[in-house]
């Protein structure tokens, strides 16, 4: 969950967006990744989706990392909500509303005050204070969560909440905003109620919280994941019958061990299709499934040997993007 400073500005903002949250394209998360709303020290981008068909809002490394394998995987990933307000009041699913979800049975937030009591965490759960005519009153402010991915499996649609960090560590003892002065115990107890709480609160409604620790994902594979996402907004001219006979030359390049660069240098000889309509065709050929390299162990370099998939990141991280643990 991102940490940030919140004021009745920004509170009432967030409200705007997230209360209810729009799906689609419509979608503003609660912080967005932007050098006016990213927390101070954040490192902070948007990550451009095809599926989504919109900028995905990321605050960390660590955040960027995890989305990287959710989209490559999918796993029948269908609407993602980053940077998700927690209500602090009761409210509606979030499934409540989509096309998707007619006819399931959907059950209500209690919100996190309420959990927050519950958990004896109040003291812990955000306020913002107001200041009307000289007069001080505190209202409840919300947290805000990572990712909410919204899938769809054989028995219909559902929803994930993933609450991501670096390392196993932090889901204890907070590593962020940590400075000389910060009193750890406190910091480490504030730490506890938030995660207790936001799995709480979503587990109520019947939906599973997984925390990710991104120190576990092959540092080669988010490299490549990335480098592959970069080239979803490219375009080109091709027909479909020329993608095709493309991504076979590069599948029969991949089968004896050539390089990207040597398979375009005969295609272009060969069919007058030009090196960059050929690497857009490859990127998004690799990241679609349709031309299986190594994504674990070898970075993809234009002139080094492409190397076929010994690992799948649907299988090896597969257990994350399931209804049931």
């Amino acid at each position: 969950m991102a940490d940030f400073k919140l004021s009745e500005a920004r509170l009432t903002e967030i409200l705007r967006r997230q209360d209810p949250p729009a799906f689609g394209k419509g979608y503003e998360p609660s912080i967005k990744a932007c050098r006016e709303e990213a927390p101070a020290g954040s490192r902070f981008a948007q990550v451009w989706s095809e599926l989504l068909g919109r900028e995905v809002h990321t605050l960390s490394t660590p955040e960027r990392a995890f989305l990287s394998v959710l989209l490559y995987c999918e796993c029948g990933l269908f609407e993602l909500q980053e940077q998700r307000m927690l209500p602090f009041a009761p409210a509606a699913h979030p499934l409540e509303g989509h096309p998707r979800a007619i006819g399931l049975p959907l059950k209500r937030f209690r919100g996190t005050l309420m959990v927050a009591n519950e958990l004896h965490h109040l003291p812990f759960h955000p306020f913002v204070t107001l200041n009307q005519n000289g007069v001080s009153s505190d209202m409840p402010g919300c947290w805000v969560g990572d990712y909410l991915g919204f899938f769809a499996d054989a028995q219909g649609a559902f929803c994930l909440n993933f609450n991501i960090k670096e390392t196993r560590a932090e889901f204890t003892v907070p590593s962020y905003g940590v400075t000389v002065k910060t009193k750890l115990p406190r910091a480490t107890a504030r730490n506890t109620a938030r995660h207790e709480v936001e799995k709480q609160v979503y587990a109520d409604i019947d939906i599973r919280t997984i925390e990710v620790a991104t120190e576990e994902i092959p540092a080669i594979l988010v490299a490549n994941l990335l480098e592959l996402l970069r080239w979803q907004k490219h375009r080109h001219a091709l027909t479909p019958e020329q993608v095709q006979a493309v991504l076979d030359a590069f599948n029969e390049g991949l089968e004896v061990g050539a390089s990207p660069l040597e398979v375009i240098a005969a295609v272009e000889l060969d069919q007058g299709v030009s090196m960059y309509d050929q690497r857009i065709v490859l990127m998004q050929g690799v990241f679609h499934r349709k031309v299986r390299l190594d994504l674990f162990d070898s970075h993809i370099f234009i002139d080094k040997p492409m190397a076929p998939e010994r690992q799948d990141a649907r299988e090896v991280f597969g257990h994350w993007f399931r209804r049931d643990a």
